[in-house]
């Protein structure tokens, strides 16, 4: 007697169809966590980065300024020692460190934290002028359906994040 073996083809149609609903069904909740996933490494970044700046501010007891390279955070972050408090790195300014922000999320920051976030030796969050600061960096998800993250700096210049619905006008198309 012999035996055969393998698949019949009906066999085989019959895994296939059951393949391609569990995929239909497990790659769109898939994709969603891995765009939680990036939103919240590209906060933790930024956050590594803030945190970086207000603790050499206490430590060295002197103001200390983090900002976007070439204006857009979305390319990444200087810390400095801002020698002409003009919230930019210049020639000749202290560079503590230079961070290439993670290509995962878009980062919009709010008008008061767009072009630099400045600590004082207490750790506070100041303006130029000496005034508080108090901001919130907008973490884009790919889908607008999808919660983003908000990165909230207070007037005491304490972070806290959450997730929420973005607006579209934060995010690119």
């Amino acid at each position: 007697m012999r035996y055969c073996r393998g698949f019949t083809l009906l066999e085989l149609m019959a895994a296939l169809v059951v393949l391609g609903i569990l995929l239909s069904v497990g790659l769109p909740a898939f994709n969603t966590m891995i765009d939680r996933q990036r939103m919240d490494s590209a906060v933790e970044a930024l956050v590594r980065g803030l945190n970086f700046t207000r603790m050499e501010a206490v430590r060295r007891n002197r103001p200390v300024t983090i900002s976007p390279i070439d204006g857009d955070w979305n390319l990444g972050w200087r810390i400095l020692i801002d020698r002409n408090d003009n919230g930019s790195h210049d020639d000749g300014e202290t560079v503590l460190r230079e961070d290439i922000a993670p290509a995962v999320a878009f980062i919009h920051a709010n008008k008061p934290v767009s072009r630099y976030v400045r600590f004082n030796a207490r750790g506070e969050s100041i303006l130029l002028n000496g005034g508080f600061l108090a901001g919130t960096f907008r973490f884009c998800p790919q889908e607008a359906s999808s919660k983003g993250r908000a990165l909230i700096i207070n007037r005491v210049g304490r972070m806290r994040w959450e997730q929420r619905m973005i607006a579209a006008q934060y995010c690119p198309g």
